[in-house]
């Protein structure tokens, strides 16, 4: 495999050119040519993909395009780019399991078959807007849920009364902050070894993220980062020194990306090939142990549109069938929490990446851009609904999501905004307000009626 030496020298020493002659002359004509070249306009209209030789071609394609592709350096103007045999060996040496936390709460995550029996990775929490107020709480909520494996921690976006900026002192302070409730949130719940795998995401600049890592605010190897590309595989020396930093510390690092539906990836058969192709970026480039994607709808700005789901899914069994990488999936509702919409939405997101292979994240309300908009309630119905779908096939995953998306689609354009955590949840008790209790129950009872699907109540 390509030493990560050889990856810092190509991004000072290879093939320049001008994002804009990146984006247009290399990344489109390259993906049309692979999506040609292997034949994979969409010809089926369900939602779980059910053709393993159309995932194995969508990988086949992804390899393809990421070595024509490669990844663009914003700062050099310069392309790392990698041979088919590189990538190919790239992918043998790959890891294949990623330890995280510590103690008792010590787990591994590992790939997984699209219908397989194994229980999908139950990953909660939320790297999305928080109060400093609650930050705290929300965190020990977090790991109150006995099924999750491991946590998310939010981002802090206030510090008292001053609004943290990215590139400014509050970006280090609300990064070691977090880190520091992070920890302290686990240790409240009983369960202090917890795994941590979205560490600084209060922080967008590499040097802030370094900072806020210092064993001393908390931070252990066995945790994760994540280390975030630009769309579309872009990235820049801020998140390359993040993976150096972390890479001689021997720490866990985690590929993220989200990939747009609409953007330079074109449509769903497109975004099934960049989201492959992200892949293949994380290990080589990024050195991850393992993966996250969170692809969207670009004028919709959530993920529960039929064709990312579709998408998602092919690309899920594409790495999954050909990769096995520990990898897991966020997914975003357009409706706020506390509302039924938001749960049907959740309910054919996790269904799909079940039966897909995928571990599974508590699919974020609101498009994630409502301050405080998650709640400890969405992640226990994650883990809820990961324990009682094991072995669910990719063909009944299809017969239940076709009843569920006609449920929502037509309110994706206008979605109900919902409530916010201090309105329907109470942090004092650790439970549901009232209200909210109620949809919950109400929602439960009609799963197990209409799908057989049985879940735990409040």
């Amino acid at each position: 495999m390509v030493n990560f030496i050889d990856v810092i020298d190509r991004a000072a020493t290879g093939p320049m050119m001008t994002q804009k002659d990146f984006d247009i002359k290399v990344f489109i004509p390259s993906l049309r040519k692979v999506l040609k070249k292997y034949d994979l306009k969409r010809k089926s209209e369900e939602v779980v993909n059910t053709d393993d030789r159309y995932a194995d071609r969508v990988f086949e394609a992804a390899v393809d395009f990421y070595s024509q592709v490669g990844t663009y350096i914003t700062d050099t103007e310069r392309v790392i780019k990698f041979s088919k045999s590189e990538i190919l060996e790239a992918v043998d040496d790959a890891p294949k399991e990623a330890y995280f936390g510590e103690g008792p709460d010590r787990c591994v995550m590992k790939g997984r078959l699209p219908d397989s029996n194994e229980l999908a990775h139950c990953h909660v929490g939320s790297g999305t807007n928080t109060s400093e107020e609650f930050a705290l709480r929300l965190v020990e909520s977090y790991a109150r849920i006995s099924k999750a494996k491991t946590i998310s921690i939010p981002i802090i976006n206030t510090l008292g009364h001053v609004r943290t900026a990215a590139g400014a002192p509050t970006e280090v302070f609300a990064g070691i902050r977090a880190m520091q409730y992070g920890r302290e949130g686990c240790r409240r719940a009983g369960r202090p070894g917890l795994g941590i795998i979205d560490h600084v995401s209060s922080c967008a600049s590499g040097v802030a993220s370094i900072a806020a890592s210092a064993p001393q605010f908390g931070a252990r190897p066995s945790d994760g980062w994540l280390v975030a590309p630009f769309a579309e595989l872009k990235t820049n020396y801020s998140s390359l020194n993040q993976t150096a930093y972390l890479t001689a510390w021997g720490a866990n690092i985690g590929q993220e990306a989200g990939p747009l539906l609409g953007g330079y990836a074109g449509g769903p058969e497109g975004l099934a090939v960049v989201n492959t192709a992200y892949s293949l970026h994380g290990i080589l480039v990024i050195r991850a142990t393992y993966h996250l994607i969170y692809p969207i709808h670009m004028t919709l700005v959530c993920s529960s549109h039929p064709d990312v789901l579709w998408a998602t899914s092919v690309s899920t069994q594409a790495i999954a069938r050909n990769m096995t990488v520990p990898y897991y999936t966020l997914l975003y509702a357009a409706a706020g929490a506390a509302t039924k919409m938001y749960f049907d939405e959740a309910l054919a997101c996790l269904l799909m990446l079940i039966a897909s292979g995928s571990g599974i994240e508590d699919v974020h309300p609101g498009k994630a851009r409502i301050t405080n908009g998650c709640t400890p309630v969405d992640m226990e119905f994650t883990c809820q609904l990961g324990h009682a779908c094991v072995g669910l096939t990719r063909k009944e995953a299809n017969k239940i999501i076709d009843k569920i998306i006609p449920k929502y689609l037509g309110r994706l354009t206008d979605p109900p905004r919902g409530e916010t955590l201090n309105e329907c949840y109470d942090m004092d008790y650790f439970k549901p307000r009232a209200h909210f209790e109620k949809l919950y129950t109400d929602f439960v009872d009609e799963v197990k009626k209409e799908f057989g699907i049985e879940l735990y109540k409040y």
